[in-house]
Protein backbone atom coordinates (compact mmCIF):
# COMPACT_ATOMS: atom_id res chain seq x y z
CA UNK A 1 0.00 0.00 0.00
CA UNK A 2 2.37 2.68 0.89
CA UNK A 3 5.22 0.80 -1.27
CA UNK A 4 6.31 1.56 -3.82
CA UNK A 5 6.34 -0.73 -6.79
CA UNK A 6 9.13 -0.04 -9.69
CA UNK A 7 7.46 0.78 -12.91
CA UNK A 8 7.83 -1.71 -15.36
CA UNK A 9 10.84 -0.61 -18.08
CA UNK A 10 9.14 -0.61 -21.56
CA UNK A 11 12.80 0.33 -23.72
CA UNK A 12 16.41 -0.12 -22.83
CA UNK A 13 18.78 2.33 -24.11
CA UNK A 14 22.27 2.00 -23.92
CA UNK A 15 24.39 5.13 -23.10
CA UNK A 16 27.99 5.12 -24.44
CA UNK A 17 30.04 7.92 -22.99
CA UNK A 18 33.49 9.22 -22.55
CA UNK A 19 34.82 8.42 -18.92
CA UNK A 20 37.67 10.94 -19.15
CA UNK A 21 35.54 13.84 -19.34
CA UNK A 22 34.17 15.15 -16.32
CA UNK A 23 31.24 16.92 -18.34
CA UNK A 24 30.33 13.29 -19.26
CA UNK A 25 30.98 11.66 -16.07
CA UNK A 26 28.82 14.63 -14.15
CA UNK A 27 25.84 13.77 -17.01
CA UNK A 28 25.95 10.69 -16.54
CA UNK A 29 25.79 10.93 -12.89
CA UNK A 30 23.02 13.24 -13.54
CA UNK A 31 20.80 10.95 -15.64
CA UNK A 32 21.21 8.11 -13.08
CA UNK A 33 19.51 9.94 -10.72
CA UNK A 34 16.57 11.11 -12.82
CA UNK A 35 13.25 9.21 -13.11
CA UNK A 36 13.56 7.46 -16.72
CA UNK A 37 10.90 5.49 -18.31
CA UNK A 38 13.54 3.23 -19.93
CA UNK A 39 16.16 1.11 -18.93
CA UNK A 40 19.11 3.05 -19.08
CA UNK A 41 22.19 1.20 -19.32
CA UNK A 42 25.65 3.39 -19.02
CA UNK A 43 28.99 2.27 -20.95
CA UNK A 44 32.31 4.26 -20.79
CA UNK A 45 34.03 4.09 -23.96
CA UNK A 46 36.91 2.89 -22.92
CA UNK A 47 35.81 -0.23 -21.10
CA UNK A 48 34.65 -1.40 -24.46
CA UNK A 49 37.75 -2.34 -25.51
CA UNK A 50 38.94 -3.57 -22.13
CA UNK A 51 36.13 -5.95 -21.64
CA UNK A 52 35.30 -6.20 -25.18
CA UNK A 53 31.50 -5.45 -24.36
CA UNK A 54 29.32 -5.78 -28.15
CA UNK A 55 26.80 -3.46 -28.34
CA UNK A 56 24.71 -3.69 -31.31
CA UNK A 57 24.68 -1.03 -33.68
CA UNK A 58 28.33 0.07 -33.15
CA UNK A 59 30.73 -2.46 -35.15
CA UNK A 60 31.18 0.00 -37.90
CA UNK A 61 32.32 3.26 -35.14
CA UNK A 62 36.19 3.71 -34.27
CA UNK A 63 37.15 4.48 -31.38
CA UNK A 64 37.72 8.01 -32.27
CA UNK A 65 34.16 8.45 -33.47
CA UNK A 66 32.89 7.36 -30.43
CA UNK A 67 34.51 9.50 -28.39
CA UNK A 68 33.76 12.68 -30.46
CA UNK A 69 30.13 12.61 -29.30
CA UNK A 70 27.35 10.58 -27.16
CA UNK A 71 25.85 8.13 -28.77
CA UNK A 72 22.73 6.30 -27.15
CA UNK A 73 21.85 2.72 -28.59
CA UNK A 74 17.98 1.16 -28.51
CA UNK A 75 17.51 -2.46 -28.12
CA UNK A 76 16.66 -2.71 -31.97
CA UNK A 77 20.31 -1.69 -32.71
CA UNK A 78 19.62 2.37 -34.00
CA UNK A 79 22.49 4.65 -33.19
CA UNK A 80 21.19 8.18 -32.36
CA UNK A 81 24.24 10.18 -31.46
CA UNK A 82 25.66 14.02 -30.08
CA UNK A 83 22.38 16.13 -29.82
CA UNK A 84 20.32 13.09 -31.12
CA UNK A 85 21.13 11.05 -28.24
CA UNK A 86 20.79 13.72 -25.58
CA UNK A 87 17.02 13.93 -27.00
CA UNK A 88 16.38 10.02 -27.17
CA UNK A 89 17.16 9.93 -23.49
CA UNK A 90 14.87 13.01 -22.64
CA UNK A 91 12.03 11.22 -24.37
CA UNK A 92 12.50 8.64 -21.36
CA UNK A 93 13.07 11.18 -18.51
CA UNK A 94 9.53 12.79 -16.42
CA UNK A 95 9.70 15.91 -16.32
CA UNK A 96 11.71 16.70 -19.68
CA UNK A 97 10.18 14.95 -22.19
CA UNK A 98 8.67 18.85 -22.94
CA UNK A 99 12.21 19.25 -23.90
CA UNK A 100 12.37 16.78 -26.74
CA UNK A 101 9.16 18.91 -28.31
CA UNK A 102 11.37 21.91 -29.09
CA UNK A 103 13.77 19.30 -31.18
CA UNK A 104 10.96 19.04 -33.69
CA UNK A 105 10.54 22.83 -34.53
CA UNK A 106 12.01 23.72 -37.55
CA UNK A 107 15.67 25.15 -37.63
CA UNK A 108 16.15 24.02 -33.93
CA UNK A 109 17.75 20.35 -35.07
CA UNK A 110 20.58 21.62 -36.75
CA UNK A 111 21.19 24.82 -34.02
CA UNK A 112 21.26 21.77 -31.31
CA UNK A 113 23.48 20.00 -33.66
CA UNK A 114 26.03 22.66 -34.04
CA UNK A 115 25.65 23.53 -30.39
CA UNK A 116 26.44 19.94 -29.28
CA UNK A 117 29.50 19.79 -31.69
CA UNK A 118 30.95 23.40 -30.19
CA UNK A 119 30.59 22.12 -26.41
CA UNK A 120 31.98 18.65 -27.27
CA UNK A 121 35.18 19.53 -28.95
CA UNK A 122 35.92 21.85 -26.07
CA UNK A 123 34.70 19.66 -23.23
CA UNK A 124 38.25 18.93 -21.97
CA UNK A 125 39.28 22.78 -22.19
CA UNK A 126 36.37 23.91 -20.38
CA UNK A 127 35.59 21.14 -17.66
CA UNK A 128 38.84 19.23 -17.38
CA UNK A 129 39.57 15.80 -17.15
CA UNK A 130 39.14 13.55 -15.01
CA UNK A 131 42.79 12.60 -14.64
CA UNK A 132 44.20 15.77 -14.55
CA UNK A 133 44.16 15.59 -10.75
CA UNK A 134 46.80 12.71 -10.93
CA UNK A 135 48.92 14.38 -13.57
CA UNK A 136 51.22 15.03 -11.08
CA UNK A 137 51.29 11.51 -9.80
CA UNK A 138 49.68 12.49 -6.26
CA UNK A 139 46.90 9.35 -6.61
CA UNK A 140 49.36 6.46 -7.18
CA UNK A 141 49.53 4.77 -4.61
CA UNK A 142 52.96 3.43 -3.16
CA UNK A 143 54.68 0.44 -4.47
CA UNK A 144 55.95 -2.29 -1.41
CA UNK A 145 59.07 -3.18 -1.63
Amino acid sequence: MGKRVKEDVGERLTVLYDDICNLCLTTVRRLKELRSTADLRFVSIQSLEENEEEIPGIQGYSREQLLAKLHVVDQSGAVYAGADGVIRILRTVRGLKWLAFFYRIPGMRGLADILYRYIAARRYDWFGKADDGCANGACTLPRRE
